[in-house]
């Protein structure tokens, strides 16, 4: 029979083999342990109000698949400014939003997600599953969709009360409308890059430039316009809807103008910023078209998201944001 001392070497080799998994299980755990650190490390500080790495990857997975982009570096490279910035926004506006006490319940985020499910032509079970089969915890889209009716929210409540048309700014529309019966009507989308300061346009060219580098890649638009525009359409996807010849700034006309269906514009420089067109169809003015309400109502909206965007420029020039990434 052998002794228990010939059992030793054996020992010896699983002793050394535990040792070594014991070491490699704390690796992991200490690898773990900074990769969560990493993830919740602030990425920027909004009115001592944080977001976190993990925030701001979460919502740049959603904008690529907004967008129909294939994921990569690159793109990730490119949209995280504009994605970063867009949280920032979202922080104060939501920020403006509980100061003014206008909360967003529940059933209001649930018919807006509901409405983007069926959008995408899935049941909104469907639609969430797919978000996290893609790495994006639902919870993003929620946040966004609940900051953008809160903004939308204050909005109806602080500036669209203080906006009256009045109906000669809504006759001189018409009579200008009326002189081009037989011209083209076209129904446009847009995505908008306001500029807040003259130093600051640049950089507002610089990602509408992007904004365009991915539109050509292949980006879905309704899904950039979505993310990124600035305009009071971005909710729908950039869609302005039919737009009678002459009905919007001069430097857009002329743009459209000049493009067929399906053609996307450069970035077109207007008082308030940079505007990406799409046209999406033609048709001819019959004349039967002009209706004073829905002239009203557009000369309305483009005068309160003016305000809209000078609101924000407040909100961004009074707040402390630090941003370090």
């Amino acid at each position: 029979m052998a002794s228990p001392l010939s059992y030793r070497p054996a020992q010896r080799v699983w002793l050394h083999i535990f040792v070594l998994l014991c070491v490699a299980l704390a690796a992991l755990a200490v690898s773990s342990s900074l990769r969560a650190q990493e993830a919740f490390r602030p990425a920027a500080v909004v009115n001592d109000e944080v977001i976190s790495v993990l925030d701001l990857s979460m919502r740049v997975r959603l904008a690529i698949i907004g967008a129909g982009v294939q994921d990569s570096p690159e793109v990730r490279r490119r949209l995280t400014p504009q994605v970063l910035r867009g949280l920032i926004d979202e922080r104060l506006q939501m920020q403006e939003a509980n100061r003014l006490d206008i909360a967003v319940s529940d059933d209001q985020v649930a018919g807006a997600l509901q409405q983007i499910s069926d959008q995408n032509g899935m049941t909104e079970g469907q639609f969430l599953s797919m978000l996290r089969n893609r790495g994006v915890i639902p919870t993003t889209l929620i946040d966004q969709i609940r900051a953008q009716i809160a903004w939308q929210r204050v909005i109806q409540r602080r500036l669209r009360p203080t906006v009256v048309i009045s109906n000669e700014e809504v006759q001189e529309v018409v009579d200008r409308l009326a002189a081009r019966q037989g011209s083209i009507e076209r129904r446009v989308a847009e995505i908008f890059v306001a500029v807040e300061s003259a130093a600051q346009e640049g950089q507002a060219l610089a990602n509408a430039n992007r904004l365009l580098e991915q539109l050509r890649a292949g980006a879905n638009f309704a899904g950039l316009a979505r993310q990124f525009s600035q305009s009071g359409t971005a909710r729908l996807g950039g869609d302005r809807g039919w737009v009678q010849d002459g009905e919007l700034d001069d430097a857009l006309n002329q743009a459209l103008a000049r493009m067929g269906p399906g053609e996307i514009s450069t970035p077109i420089r207007t008082l308030a910023g940079f505007h990406i067109l799409l046209l999406r169809d033609m048709r001819k003015n019959d004349g039967q078209g002009i209706d004073r309400q829905r002239i009203q109502q557009n000369l309305t909206d483009q005068r309160v998201n003016q305000l809209a965007q000078r609101s924000m420029q407040e909100l961004r020039r009074t707040a402390n944001v630090d941003v370090r990434i």
